[in-house]
C-alpha cells in the first residue's frame, strides 16, 4: 500500500508492506518501521490526510513517540 503524501513538508511518502511501514522524509531519507496496529494505523493517516488541518508530520512523529510505529 502506497501513500503519496502531497501537503506535508517533513514527509514524501509511507508505503506499507504487511506490517513494515517505510517513511521516506522531505530529501529522500526513508527509515522503516515495524506497525503495532495496521489497520488502526491506515484509518488515522487516511484521516489525517483528509483533513485540511491535518499534518502528516505530526502525526508520524506522535506515532513514533507514543510506539505505534516501532523504528527497525
Amino acid at each position: 500500500m502506497q501513500f503519496e503524501i502531497t501537503d506535508s513538508s517533513a514527509i514524501q511518502n509511507i508505503s506499507l508492506n504487511d506490517n513494515i511501514a517505510t517513511v521516506t522524509f522531505t530529501g529522500g531519507r526513508a527509515y522503516d518501521y515495524t506497525v503495532n496496529d495496521v489497520a488502526n494505523f491506515v484509518t488515522s493517516l487516511n484521516g489525517v490526510m483528509n483533513d485540511e488541518n491535518g499534518s502528516v508530520g505530526r502525526f508520524v512523529n506522535n506515532a513514533i513517540k507514543t510506539e505505534a510505529l516501532s523504528k527497525i
